[in-house]
């Protein structure tokens, strides 16, 4: 979610509940005997209060399940509601603790509390710089669901593209054991050509590109392609060269869509495991401390 001037509002009631709690949790400490700890008639509120706001703020994931009803509020309201009320579900706990850490539990718990917290806000901040970089580098956004069809299309029309300049494709190595062999592969322009399709194109066009291509980087790929251009044998071939080279750029910047869509979703690996830690220990915390 984009932080724009819809969350100026919820920012300042962030800081103004915020403030309000930590001024409260003074002025009730003082009211009521004892310190304000999480045990105490102060600290019992503030934990309910901060794990309702928890509650709310992991309920998102059920709300994107639900059917979409008008009752239940829009989504972006959930979704900003998720940012600044687990935000402030950090405050209350704060209260809660009286700013200590606690016991043993207490302290997993703590851990991952600010995990999760971290993680929201380390998914926040990529979700709001990624998209700009991918509309930055890469011009012509392909469907990112499609991209594995839109790979083995292309790669459908470079094997036509290469087979009609080179003719079919025989599948059985060819060996240089001789000086003569190694020369005469050095004048053959189409069996460089051939070649070089077949052990660099080709598996760079593919659903998952080689991670070590050469052709992942925009000045190799130009030397490479300026290189065979310059054979002597494929001048009156300039024009396949040059579409074999604009697969290879699609692909490429696909490979780039891809990589960025990769971290824009990959904080969410760590961010849900964590939240359901921090349900499963919130539980605990709450039987030992009614038991106990």
């Amino acid at each position: 979610m984009l932080i724009d001037s819809t969350h100026k509002k919820w920012a300042v009631a962030f800081l103004v509940l915020a403030a309000a709690a930590v001024v409260g949790q003074r002025l009730l400490g003082r009211l009521f005997p004892g310190e304000p700890t999480g045990g105490s008639f102060v600290g019992l509120w503030y934990g309910v209060l901060g794990s309702a706001l928890m509650i709310y703020a992991g309920l998102l994931s059920a709300h994107r399940q639900a059917p979409r009803k008008t009752w239940l509020g829009a989504r972006k309201t959930w979704l900003r509601g998720h940012i600044w009320l687990g935000l402030l579900s950090l405050v209350f706990i704060l209260c809660h603790s009286n700013y200590s850490w606690g016991g043993a539990l207490e302290r997993l718990l703590w851990a991952a509390l600010i995990a999760v917290i971290v993680t929201g806000v380390a998914g926040l901040v990529l979700q709001n710089v990624l998209p700009r970089l991918l509309t930055s580098r890469v011009p012509t956004e392909a469907p990112y669901e499609q991209i594995p069809h839109l790979c083995h299309e292309m790669r459908r029309q470079a094997d036509a593209l290469v087979d009609g300049v080179c003719g079919p494709f025989d599948p059985s190595p060819q060996a240089l054991e001789s000086t003569m062999a190694v020369v005469r592969y050095a004048s053959d322009a189409l069996a460089q050509f051939r070649d070089f399709y077949e052990h660099d194109v080709r598996p760079f066009l593919g659903a998952e590109p080689p991670r070590n291509s050469p052709l992942l980087n925009p000045l190799q790929a130009e030397a490479r392609f300026g290189k065979l251009q310059r054979l002597p044998g494929l001048a009156e071939h300039a024009e396949a060269v040059d579409q074999l080279a604009r697969f290879c750029e699609e692909r490429r910047l696909m490979a780039e869509q891809e990589r960025i869509h990769f971290w824009l979703h990959s904080w969410l690996l760590l961010h849900i495991p964590l939240s359901v830690a921090l349900l499963v220990l919130g539980v605990a915390h709450v039987y030992t401390a009614l038991y106990y």
